[in-house]
């Protein structure tokens, strides 16, 4: 690729997709779906360089890093090479990995510099996760902590629930999870390097929490919910447990019957999170 040639593509990007863009889409609460919608489906490579761009500006989102790492397999390379800027700029280390990979398969010269670059920011920043860094200072000490959790906002496939139900959804998690015995919330959005610190210094086991709700029903007489939570180590990611709950309000229908059901589901599962990590941790 001509150096020229690429620069010029670069230069019309933002022109281009002001014209594929619908503003009254583009809200604060819904910019990064619909950035994630156009990188992953618009049939022009310009857009999805322009929407790859966009989204290295964003706060830390799993569906965001999600679409970007499976983004540097895309067809044309300046998307490929718009998406490893991007991903410099997001500064989350869980991309180093797929950054790599691609670099070894990489002909494209110009996207292939742009991925070692980014791997070089990305290190050379400590790994600072969601654009803005991680905190420096360890978290406050919690007396005979054992477990260093953190709590990832949940997902969900059932198209009625927003995202800011989500958002309130993790909050009641990290209470339920702060209140079990030898927990120690990890921060939000925090390094990967920060909390192998912090497990090493404190001699805690790390887990994260993933968690999904599975479904939710309206059976005229009640709400019933299914949730299930995964168990995986922090950091690493890797799954330890699968933890299952369900729950039903009865008599109500509509969203705070719902909210009702899903708390309840959550809090069956979380019953049974305290033996999953004691035994993960043997």
């Amino acid at each position: 690729m001509k150096k020229g040639w690429f620069l010029t593509v670069l230069m019309g990007l933002v022109a281009l997709v002001l014209v594929h863009s619908d503003p009254a889409v583009v809200t604060a609460d819904a910019r990064s779906d619909y950035l994630v919608r156009l990188l992953e489906n618009s049939s022009t490579f310009r857009v999805r360089a322009q929407a790859a761009l966009s989204m290295g500006g964003l706060d830390r989102d799993p569906d965001i890093l999600s679409a970007l790492t499976a983004a540097l397999n895309d067809d044309h390379p300046a998307v490929r090479t718009a998406v490893a800027s991007a991903l410099g700029r997001y500064g989350d280390t869980e991309a180093v990995p797929a950054l790599q990979r691609r670099i070894r398969r990489e002909r494209n010269r110009a996207a292939k510099r742009a991925m070692q670059e980014a791997v070089r920011t990305i290190e050379a920043s400590g790994g600072g996760e969601g654009g803005g860094g991680s905190p420096t200072a360890d978290p406050p000490r919690v007396d005979n902590a054992r477990f260093y959790v953190a709590v990832g906002r949940p997902g969900t496939k059932v198209r009625a629930i927003a995202r800011p139900r989500l958002v309130a959804m993790r909050s009641f998690l990290a209470e339920q999870i702060g209140d079990i015995d030898g927990v120690q919330l990890a921060p939000d959005d925090e390094s990967n390097s920060a909390a192998r610190r912090t497990t090493r210094r404190r001699r805690m086991t790390g887990f994260f929490i993933d968690s999904s709700i599975v479904s939710i029903e309206d059976r005229g007489d009640g709400v019933r919910a299914s949730v299930s939570l995964i168990v995986n180590t922090y950091p690493g990611r890797d799954m330890r447990a699968i933890l299952q709950g369900a729950a039903t309000v009865q008599g109500a229908s509509g969203e705070e019957a719902e909210r009702s059901a899903i708390e309840h589901a959550f809090r069956g599962a979380l019953r049974r999170l305290q033996q999953a990590m004691e035994q993960s941790r043997r």
